[in-house]
């Protein structure tokens, strides 16, 4: 095990008695104290502080505070959490400790479990989307296999949406941008009697782009969506409740165009396109000009219904949740990422156009899970379970009408698990909680080939048993203080690589299961009358045979990408996160993450574009042993500082608020090409507004987010095979990356 580095120790100290040092002035406010935050990390209701797991627990009034509107807003909040986004939703996707999986195959399961209401959802894509309507949201760093799942292998996103309440109430929240958005959500819940209670609530919204598309016109990297969610829970009786919940959403979005970063003058399209690639654009770190025939397009269409019933037997909770799902999603590409009239080129003038592709991916799921509590004992507790879970997905790919592709495949997974947990209490003082999951699963892909001459059928099934496993060690120093020490084994199953260029050889020797050994440190503290708290982690995780992506772009164009077990890799680091009310009127939330994730040994990569014998490059592979793994920043941290007035002369208060979040430098390659990183960066965002005082009536901010218009990228593309070996680096720029500013509102009844 490599040591921790020295610099992260030391920073965690100074952080530690900078914010000790600077709180011992805030001796008064005696009545304010800290918000308990309730989670269900370990399957049943603990106070955040009580849990021996590495979580940040994010509560609804958070939400509000910080205008999280996105899942990938969440980053803010987080300090190991970090997201990619692509062109391509099922190529994004959430990394907690530098580790994630960002994968075009829709047969690979992520490596941090996005779960909603106690369900998981099974494509990458599925984790980009709106947040509406919640109740809170735990981030448990770290292998969570043994509660939530084989997939967790690096961590969760659980994510509670607001049950029906006890009295009538109802909201309507609306928000406008500079940039053109417009947001509307309206909630209304109560009683229908005296056991039976409902919650309906529907959104929409409409975002115009900021990319601009020189060729069409248009504007991109915008998005429309809409959704309904409803519960009805029912008291059956004294022992025994159901709650049904339904939803539908859909959005079309035109995210996330290439723009160029840096373009050779002489750069054609396969070397030898004579249009030029990009008229008038003058490429920057900063453009936001693109040209293209059509596109980037994408829509999703997301529907489902769970069924949740506890059960009293005796002292104990019998909780079963029954889950159907269904998502959709196309995506349409411009393959040459131009308007140049390639196939004007190829065919000798004979037709003129440039190259497109379309994809479609179905995915059905269903599962059930079974789980029984005990009560808490005086010296024991326990809860253990069964799950089930079936889904299978469809997808079609098509290019044309040069380098065509015209393939449609089907993966399916089933899988059941037995699994229990348990905490034994030596004393009030000292507990021991030890987990086990047995898992089996059954994966088995159906595809076919109609590009190729003749056509090609492959399929193939396989299976895998796996046991799993967790054991901590918490102590309680005092009520408000606990140590903890962690051991968790991770796993992430094995899984069909299918994309173009899918053979039987891929179908017979399905990509490896990824395993890992976590192991972590921590304490969790609340001090000065519950007016400051202060949580800090210390980790190492050692994974094996890590699925990662690996994308050649070959000289036709068409992109080879493929998936690869990494031999080892390792993370280790330190986490410090706190919070502190100040005198009257100031509270700040803060948190911190130095993070070394770290390729140990990969020996087969392939070479990125360009890349030499000098460089490393033999045969087509490099040595990648020692590398950084892609969008892991060794630092990052944030503050967020939230200022009250009382104006005692009117019916509200006035608040102000401040963000900062700062990143290191990032790559974007696994392959280590030194053209796609990115430069550490703040972003700083801003509101003011007023509440009313005694019902939370009314909210009204406004707010700049990005104040500083700090420009960023959220991906970075190297295209020089495209272009004839030619540089040709591209820019892939979200929202968050742009200053913009606004006004929010809530109004409640």
């Amino acid at each position: 095990m490599t040591p921790i580095a020295t610099r992260s120790t030391l920073t965690s100290a100074v952080t530690l008695a900078l914010a000790t040092t600077f709180l011992s002035s805030a001796a008064l406010a005696q009545s304010r104290e800290l918000e308990e935050v309730i989670v269900t990390a370990q399957k049943r209701s603990q106070s955040a502080q009580d849990v021996p797991v590495a979580l940040t627990a994010i509560s609804s009034g958070m939400i509000d505070q910080m205008g999280i509107t996105q899942t990938q807003d969440l980053v803010k909040l987080a300090p190991s959490l970090t997201v990619g986004v692509s062109d391509n939703k099922q190529n994004s996707g959430f990394r907690l400790r530098g580790i994630g999986t960002n994968v075009f195959s829709v047969g690979v399961e992520q490596s941090v479990a996005v779960i909603i209401d106690d369900v998981s959802t099974v494509q990458a894509g599925q984790s980009i989307g709106n947040l509406v309507d919640i109740e809170r949201i735990e981030v448990l760093r770290g292998p969570q296999s043994t509660l939530f799942g084989k997939s967790a292998s690096a961590g969760v996103l659980s994510i509670v949406t607001k049950g029906p309440a006890e009295e009538f109430e109802g909201s309507v929240e609306v928000a406008f941008t500079d940039d053109n958005e417009q947001r509307f959500l309206g909630s209304i819940s109560g009683p229908i009697s005296d056991s039976l209670g409902y919650r309906i609530t529907g959104n929409w919204s409409d975002r115009d782009g900021f990319v601009n598309n020189l060729s069409t016109g248009e504007d991109v990297n915008g998005e429309e969506s809409q959704g309904v969610r409803a519960k009805l829970r029912w008291d059956v009786s004294d022992t025994m409740d159901a709650t049904l919940s339904a939803y539908y959403s859909e959005d079309k979005s035109t995210c996330c165009a290439l723009t160029w970063n840096e373009l050779d003058p002489a750069a054609k399209v396969f070397g030898f396109v004579p249009d030029e690639v990009a008229p008038g654009i003058t490429p920057s770190d900063e453009n936001l000009d693109f040209r293209s025939e059509d596109g980037p397009v994408d829509g999703t269409d997301n529907s489902g219904v769970n069924l949740r019933l506890n059960v009293g037997l005796g002292d104990f909770t019998l909780t079963s949740i029954t889950a159907v799902d269904k998502w959709e999603y196309f995506n349409d590409g411009d393959v040459d990422f131009s308007n140049a009239d390639v196939l004007a080129a190829v065919t000798g003038g004979a037709s003129s156009g440039g190259i497109a592709s379309e994809s479609v991916t179905e995915t059905d799921f269903v599962s059930q899970e079974f789980r029984l509590s005990s009560p808490s004992y005086d010296n024991y507790d326990y809860v253990v379970g069964f799950y089930y879970a079936d889904a299978e997905t469809d997808r079609s790919f098509f290019r044309a009408p040069i380098i065509n592709s015209d393939w449609a495949g089907t993966v399916a997974t089933e899988s059941i698990a037995l699994f229990g947990q348990a905490t034994w209490r030596f004393s009030d003082t000292t507990s021991v909680t030890a987990g086990l999951r047995w898992n089996d699963e059954e994966i088995t892909v159906d595809y076919s080939d109609g590009g190729l001459a003749p056509p090609s059928q492959v399929a193939a099934n396989d299976s895998d048993t796996e046991v799993l496993g967790n054991i901590s060690l918490q102590h309680f120093l005092a009520d408000d203080t606990m140590l903890y020490a962690r051991y968790a084994k991770g796993y992430k199953g094995q899984a069909y690589d299918m994309t173009s260029g899918f053979t039987q050889l891929k179908a017979d020797n399905p990509v490896a299961p990824e395993t890992s050994d976590a192991y972590e440190i921590g304490i969790k503290s609340t001090f000065m009358d519950n007016r400051v708290q202060l949580n800090a982690t210390a980790f190492y995780t050692e994974y094996q045979d890590y699925q990662a992506q690996s994308t050649l772009l070959l000289p036709d164009g068409s992109l080879l990408v493929s998936i690869n077990n990494v031999g080892s890799l390792e993370t280790q680091g330190i986490e410090l996160e706190g919070a502190a009310l100040i005198g009257d009127n100031l509270s700040l939330t803060f948190g911190a993450a130095y993070i070394d994730a770290t390729i140990k040994k990969f020996d087969g990569a392939n070479c990125f574009a360009g890349q030499t014998l000098e460089q490393g490059c033999v045969g087509g592979v490099q040595d990648i042993s020692g590398g950084d793994l892609p969008n892991s920043p060794e630092w990052k941290y944030s503050i967020l500082a939230d200022y009250q007035v009382s104006m005692e002369s009117m019916p509200f208060y006035a608040f102000l608020t401040a963000s900062w979040v700062w990143q290191d430098e990032v790559g974007f390659d696994l392959t280590q090409n030194p053209l796609t990183g990115e430069d550490s960066y703040g972003v700083l965002d801003f509101s003011v507004g007023i509440n009313e005082r005694d019902n939370d009536r009314y909210r009204i901010t406004l707010f700049v987010n990005n104040a500083t218009d700090e420009n960023y990228r959220s991906g970075i593309a190297d295209l020089r095979a495209l272009y004839g070996s030619a540089t040709a680096i591209t820019n892939v720029f979200t929202r968050n990356s742009q200053r913009y500013y606004g006004i929010r509102a809530k109004f409640s009844f």
